[in-house]
């Protein structure tokens, strides 16, 4: 028969268990509420995770389109630059005078051959000895307010040697208002114009010796500040690109 201290005892034991198994209670309930935010945590993460994969697929396609809008552009530019290069391999043999008096009913080749020989210095019997394909004035445009100027001579070469060494004697015109250049593409011959319009604003401004150099489609202004000084990339113009 049960005594009044087992009942006791039973009642302080019973009484433990059920404070243990409040302790236990809040413990599950703390757990509970930590797993329900990891969760929650979680499941945030990967909604912003997803969200990066959508923006990151959106940007890889617009990096693909643009990818090939720049394939397009550089296959332009490609095609571009090779038919100036062919162009310009057809005007080889070509080169332009610019400043040769004009008069009527001149002999064009006779005025190439005083050019030759009082202008550019080249012996007589050399230059008289220039086999000429073909020589004619081209029309230049001019407004009504301008001096008139001569229309620039086109001549075609025989031999490429010939005109390149035409070319070379072209620094005895730096005192004249005369030249002599290699006839290019029109693309090409508008970025050698502006380069030589700043190339005469050199010359004047910071007294520095200039000259424009043709290396494929590129376009050269170079400087130095004498003879014995080394030529300096000043300006470049690129065919089929912008001037810069």
């Amino acid at each position: 028969m049960a005594t009044v201290e087992s009942i006791s005892e039973l009642k302080q034991l019973i009484i433990g268990i059920d404070g243990k198994v409040g302790i236990l209670s809040n413990k599950l309930d703390n757990i509970e509420d930590r797993f329900t935010r990891i969760v929650t945590e979680i499941k945030s993460e990967v909604d912003e995770v997803k969200t990066d994969v959508t923006n990151t697929k959106l940007e890889v396609q617009k990096l693909r389109e643009d990818h090939l809008e720049l394939e397009k552009g550089v296959g332009h530019i490609e095609l571009e630059i090779n038919r100036v290069m062919l162009e310009k391999h057809e005007r080889k043999y070509n080169a332009l005078v610019y400043g040769e008096p004009e008069s009527d009913n001149e002999d064009i080749h006779a005025v190439l051959n005083t050019f030759f020989i009082q202008d550019l210095k080249i012996d007589k019997e050399k230059a008289e000895s220039f086999p000429i394909a073909n020589a004619h004035r081209i029309p230049s445009r001019q407004t009504s307010d301008q001096i008139r100027r001569p229309a620039p001579i086109i001549v075609r070469f025989i031999h490429h040697g010939d005109k390149q060494y035409a070319l070379s004697k072209g620094y005895n015109l730096s005192n004249k208002h005369m030249r002599i250049v290699d006839d290019l593409p029109p693309v090409m011959k508008e970025s050698r114009h502006e380069l030589a319009k700043l190339a005469y604003k050199i010359r004047n401004e910071e007294h520095l010796q200039t000259r424009i150099k043709v290396v494929g489609t590129r376009i050269l202004l170079q400087t130095r500040t004498n003879s014995k000084d080394n030529w300096f990339l000043r300006r470049e113009a690129l065919c089929c690109l912008p001037y810069k």
